[in-house]
């Protein structure tokens, strides 16, 4: 029988049963463990709820790592994190942790050099919208290109370079390719090559948030993906879009900036309208903004977003 790396954990106990992340149940979700690494958990929130009829919460390993390919090569800290939060949060059970604090910023010039190149994302944008909308996009949210794929730049609030998601779209349709070595991160690029301390930490903020000391006024949209996010500037540009990268990434420290803000959330078709609506109100409580979850995209074909409705329709 093969016997494979990550693997739910054998129930031992009421202890080895957690708070599902999505339908807030205690001692339903089933974590899955690293067995090369003395059984740790891989991240509190990778695991299957047990409630298949009523939650039906499942987010895998492969999920987890494609949405944080990063965490391949940090195993080591990462599983020191959660053993030290682990034993903090048993100490200290009603204390909530500080939020996370990134290391310095990428230099500046590592996102200029992207300015400069072409990619196939863009080609697509400006196929469909034109040039001048594209351009406006690429200025707006530092759009860049690297070896034809395309460079979705964190930029926080203070201007903070955060890291850039790399990422390959096929120019003709705007779809994003899969496979191997289709996403990347740039920071991860940069350690590989040498060029980052070893104890350098990335903290992500939500795509787009240098905007919204640009746009006061404005409510705030929030989508699940950059080119959403792109999208939704292009078509309701009454609002200052931003993303979070992923339908799991929602937390209180991603959404600290949007203090005061009127916040509309646009998850994509699937669990994303279910988690978001669950997660949301202790969030904008705890950071205190105005918000509406819309439904717009339940019904839709599978996995769909914005981006993928308005696809087919002719240039702008």
């Amino acid at each position: 029988m093969t016997q494979y790396r990550y693997q739910l954990e054998r129930y031992r106990g009421r202890s080895t049963r957690h708070v599902c992340p999505q339908c807030g149940r205690k001692n339903v979700f089933t974590r899955y463990i690293d067995t090369e690494n003395n059984n740790t958990y891989i991240n509190d929130n990778v695991g299957k709820c047990n409630r298949l009829d009523k939650c039906g919460y499942h987010y895998t390993p492969h999920q987890y790592f494609t949405d944080n390919p990063w965490k391949r090569e940090t195993k080591c800290s990462h599983v020191l994190y959660h053993r030290d939060r682990e034993r903090e949060n048993r100490e200290r059970p009603h204390t909530p942790p500080p939020p996370k604090r990134a290391s310095a910023g990428l230099p500046r010039r590592v996102l200029d050099a992207t300015m400069s190149e072409n990619c196939a994302y863009l080609a697509w944008l400006e196929s469909r919208y034109g040039s001048e909308r594209a351009l406006h996009i690429a200025d707006e949210y530092y759009v860049g290109g690297i070896a034809d794929r395309a460079v979705f730049w964190q930029v926080d609030g203070e201007g903070c370079i955060r890291t850039g998601k790399i990422m390959a779209y096929d120019e003709h349709t705007g779809k994003r390719l899969k496979g191997e070595g289709t996403v990347d991160w740039v920071h991860a690029v940069m350690r590989r090559e040498g060029s980052l301390p070893e104890d350098w930490e990335l903290v992500q903020c939500m795509y787009g948030e240098h905007l919204l000391s640009r746009y006061p006024d404005k409510v705030v949209a929030l989508a699940e993906g950059a080119k959403t996010a792109h999208i939704g500037a292009i078509l309701m540009p009454n609002m200052v879009w931003v993303a979070v990268d992923s339908m799991m990434a929602l937390s209180t420290d991603m959404l600290r900036p949007l203090k005061g803000r009127r916040v509309i959330l646009f998850p994509d078709e699937g669990k994303g309208y279910e988690v978001w609506t669950s997660k949301i109100e202790a969030i904008a409580s705890e950071v205190g903004f105005q918000y509406h979850v819309s439904s717009f995209m339940e019904g839709r074909e599978k996995g769909a977003d914005i981006a993928d409705l308005v696809g087919n329709e002719p240039r702008a």
